[in-house]
């Protein structure tokens, strides 16, 4: 967001080059890693090199007329087809051949690389896009809001992380979260009334129209997020638990994970084909969100004999994702004055993200807590009918999810009680997931009221375009420079 923000007094030139010859670090980094502590460390750095390069998502839409905005917004995120069809399969096939894994990073630095050499010799945006001096920007950035929501989000986001590996009662959590959260309203509170000359985030572009031109479309990006993730921890699951065993090939896996990436590339490519076709741009993101929501809740009807509809539930769901997804960043981006792109491009990738690690952080707890209930309930009663010592029903228990060759350990089994005990595993993980994949209705109605209320975007899709290179023939036409 920082970057996003000062993006528009600096230019997107040197954030977007910066960015990448990050990513080349730490993918470089992590390809010769030989430890843990250093992939930490080119995680971290491949992050902040990614938030900046995401600044693509924006600075390639203002290049074009706005009514191509919805397709060059797809086009900026091309590479995350790459990233979610042929990633999952490269990565399973090579972690089983020793050093293979490195080349998932290699292979990502030589795109860096290549990034930084076209953005050096050919992207010339205007320096100052706000019409400012370099020390007169300088002077004016909001120094206090960058420090306060770097603050407020490493809190908030370290603490939702540690409600996945302690209780949520902990007082590690507690102190994390309402630190974060204190520290984030002392942000707001800040950008409002401190007498800032450049703020991170405006009041206006908030209470823009009652909310209508940002805030809401804002909600609308943060939970269509939550549900790429909850899609992605319920289907994989279910893939696992029910759909295949330790001796299922690799291939059929592949097969299986394929529905849920290939729905996310059809639902963006349907809507570069069809979005200015259909048009009524408010009710198209309404519609995409609703058929999100509601083939998303429907994964929680799984079970080990619906496969089958839990692939095709799982593809219309991401479909509607995919299409959801990229209008949504359009009407966050067409939501503000485009001098202040940079502010609402950065806001849409907190959106992105914040709703990301919020959605894993719950929709994880929810399926981890409702599946070991139902868990303590079913297997003992089932294994034991089927024979089992009540002596041994904690072994079988920690054994169950870590596969046959536990099993095989645990005092008093039998294939007979291995069966019972697998199929009352099995249901535990029906009644989890079912859980898991309902609850997301609740935000799911919040998304779809939020679109309702959006202004629509119509109006401004038009021929209009903001921003000229300044090594292009038309740079004249630029107001500033």
């Amino acid at each position: 967001m920082i970057c996003g923000a000062n993006s528009d007094l600096f230019g997107r030139r040197w954030f977007l080059i910066m960015g990448n010859v990050l990513m080349l670090a730490g993918y470089i980094m992590g390809g010769v890693a030989k430890n843990a502590t250093t992939e930490i460390a080119a995680f971290a750095i491949i992050g902040f090199g990614a938030g900046n390069a995401q600044l693509a998502a924006f600075a390639l839409p203002e290049l074009l007329p706005n009514k191509w905005r919805h397709i060059s917004v797809t086009i900026a995120d091309l590479g995350t087809w790459l990233a979610v069809v042929v990633g999952p399969i490269a990565a399973r096939y090579a972690i089983r051949h020793g050093d293979a894994w490195r080349w998932l990073f290699y292979a990502p630095a030589i795109g860096a690389a290549l990034s930084v050499v076209a953005l050096y010799f050919l992207y010339y945006p205007p320096a100052h896009p706000r019409g400012l001096g370099f020390k007169r920007a300088l002077k004016e950035l909001d120094y206090g809001g960058a420090m306060l929501f770097i603050l407020s989000a490493t809190l908030i986001l370290v603490g939702i992380v540690y409600t996945i590996i302690l209780p949520s009662n902990s007082p590690t959590v507690i102190g994390l979260l309402v630190s974060g959260f204190a520290t984030l309203i002392a942000f707001g509170l800040y950008e409002h009334f401190a007498p800032l000359k450049q703020p991170l985030t405006p009041t206006h572009i908030f209470t823009a129209d009652y909310g209508r031109e940002f805030t809401f479309p804002f909600i609308v990006g943060f939970v269509v997020t939550m549900f790429y993730y909850m899609t992605n921890i319920v289907y994989p699951t279910q893939i696992a638990v029910f759909f295949t065993t330790e001796a299922s090939p690799l291939s059929e896996t592949l097969i299986l994970s394929l529905p849920s990436n290939l729905g996310l590339v059809a639902g963006e490519i349907f809507l570069m084909l069809f979005g200015t076709r259909i048009g009524h741009w408010k009710w198209a993101l309404t519609a995409s969100v609703f058929i999100m929501v509601l083939f998303g809740a429907l994964l929680g009807l799984g079970n080990p004999e619906r496969k089958g509809m839990m692939m095709g539930f799982v593809f219309l769901s991401q479909v509607g994702f995919g299409w959801a997804q990229m209008m949504s960043i359009t009407f966050i981006q067409m939501g503000v004055p485009q001098v202040e792109l940079g502010i609402s491009g950065g806001l849409a990738g907190v959106s992105r993200f914040a709703g990301g690690a919020i959605a894993i952080s719950v929709y994880s707890t929810i399926l981890a807590n409702v599946q070991g209930s139902w868990a303590t309930k079913l297997v003992p009663a089932a294994a034991e009918a089927a024979g089992l010592p009540s002596s041994s029903v904690p072994a079988l228990l920690a054994a169950l999810p870590l596969g046959s060759a536990a099993l095989q350990q645990v005092p008093g089994i039998s294939m007979d009680i291995i069966v019972a005990a697998g199929a009352a595993f099995q249901e535990s993980y029906v009644h989890g997931l079912r859980t898991t994949a309902l609850s997301s209705l609740a935000f799911g109605i919040v998304a779809i009221i939020a679109c309702a209320l959006c202004n629509d975007i119509g109006p401004k899709m038009n021929d209009k375009i903001e921003v000229f290179l300044e090594n292009d023939k038309f740079a004249g036409q630029n107001t500033y420079h």
